[in-house]
């Protein structure tokens, strides 16, 4: 994820404005998204209360996240 876009994402996490990170990674089409834009987007949706959308987010990551111990949290949060 482009330097640019992942301290907005940290900004809106940290303000609480996470439907703004959902409605800004939803623009990008889903091939150009990357583990780090479907990780945000999941903890976005786990934020929100939507833990179904939040488990179909970190299932499209589930090889790459298997030696990410916060991908594990986060799955299991939701």
């Amino acid at each position: 994820m482009e330097q640019e876009l992942s301290a907005q994402i940290m900004k809106w996490h940290e303000d609480n404005e996470h439907q703004q990170i959902v409605d800004t990674l939803m623009k990008i089409p889903p091939a150009d998204r990357d583990y780090d834009m479907i990780i945000s987007m999941g903890r976005a949706y786990n934020n929100l209360s939507l833990y179904e959308k939040a488990l179909e987010q970190f299932a499209l990551i589930a090889e790459q996240g298997k030696n990410d111990p916060l991908w594990y949290f986060r799955v299991g949060y939701s």
